[in-house]
């Protein structure tokens, strides 16, 4: 019987009448860890064995794996090059036989069915999504009651309460709201009494809560009034649009951009020669026109994920399925601040223990 594992990245699109039910339906990491009490050990030493020097498998594989790959949007985007770099790998460093298969979904909101049903008629091994929404979560569902289906879902630590007693095989991201407290604190130190802050904000829906919207509670009890508050979708030319208007209204000092795609759209907005020269916004990782010296960006800070973290963590959640070994259910990998106070070097420094297998696709 063949096993399915389904690995899938939260960041896309749900439709607003989904994206409520995924923002009510999810745990916190320490609230799943305090519900299974054994979960914790078992993630300490995952994460010990994320970060050690690769073993390879221990077991004779009786056949190769067939592992699908859903990529969404550009399958040349430095994210998804990242990623199947990273993948492959680890993969390659534990010795485990198996054949890459890649799914293209370029929709605009990753909702082309096509690529779904191709992947249930190839039955492979092992799933590789890399985005989660109603579409994907429907899709799973019936897999996780299965006895031979085994999912991962990629970039999404929160689990889903309603999986509790079928759920998949890891959950490995990053806790979105550890992050934006960080965030928030660093901001209420760094900007000035009075400084004039605005945000753009995503719709409801699971970033919108675990971002957003914790980012705006944070500056209240911080005692930071955000004068100006725009929706937009998760889309750069919307942010652009978006970041212009709020720059000819009315100055302000700091634009709150709750994505990597807002960010990128309020930078470029920012760039424009009529921008006021001392307006700043927050990033969520590296743009895709990669590295560039801090002095000559418009971010003052960003978020740094450890990307590459979790591909290595689906390499080693996959060789410790097929040794038959325990795991955890929950991989949360690690994430830092970087400050435009810092130079270049030490910024790179910090970039290249995130991606520390895939950094030479960051330089340019």
């Amino acid at each position: 019987m063949r096993a399915f594992i389904l690995l899938m990245v939260l960041g896309g699109f749900v439709p607003s009448g989904q994206s409520a039910n995924i923002m009510l339906d999810v745990m916190e990491s320490r609230d799943f860890y305090q519900a299974i009490p054994k979960q914790g050990p078992l993630a300490e030493q995952f994460t010990s064995v994320v970060n050690s020097l690769p073993k390879p498998i221990s077991i004779a594989q009786k056949e190769q794996i067939r592992v699908a790959m859903l990529l969404f949007g550009d399958v040349d985007s430095l994210e998804n090059k990242s990623l199947l770099l990273s993948f492959k790998r680890r993969m390659r460093e534990l010795a485990i036989d198996y054949r890459l298969d890649i799914y293209i979904d370029d929709a605009e909101y990753g909702r082309n069915l096509k690529p779904f049903q191709k992947m249930e008629r190839d039955q492979p091994d092992y799933i590789v999504m890399t985005k989660m929404g109603a579409v994907q979560r429907r899709f799973l569902e019936r897999f996780l009651r299965s006895n031979k289906s085994k999912v991962i879902l990629y970039d999404f630590a929160s689990p889903f309460i309603h999986w509790i007693h079928h759920p998949p095989l890891m959950y490995i991201g990053f806790d979105q709201k550890k992050a934006t407290k960080a965030l928030a604190s660093y901001l209420d130190r760094q900007l000035l009494p009075g400084s004039s802050i605005s945000a753009l904000v995503l719709p409801a829906g699971y970033l919108g809560h675990a971002r957003c919207d914790l980012f705006l509670d944070e500056m209240m009890r911080y005692g930071r009034h955000v004068s100006r508050i725009r929706e937009v979708s998760d889309n750069r030319q919307d942010a652009f649009d978006s970041a212009r208007i709020l720059i000819k209204e009315n100055p302000t000092d700091f634009i709150f951009s709750c994505s990597q795609n807002i960010s990128a759209g309020v930078v470029g907005a920012l760039k424009e020669k009529n921008a006021a020269h001392n307006v700043q916004t927050n990033a969520w990782g590296l743009f895709s026109d990669g590295l560039a010296e801090p002095e000559q960006s418009r971010v003052k800070v960003s978020v740094l994920f450890m990307m590459d973290d979790l591909s290595i963590a689906v390499a080693e959640a996959i060789k410790l399925d097929l040794e038959g070994k325990n795991m955890p259910n929950l991989y949360v990998a690690n994430s830092n601040l970087i400050s435009t106070e810092l130079g270049y070097e030490s910024v790179f420094l910090m970039v290249e223990q995130a991606y520390h297998y895939s950094v030479d696709l960051w330089q340019k």
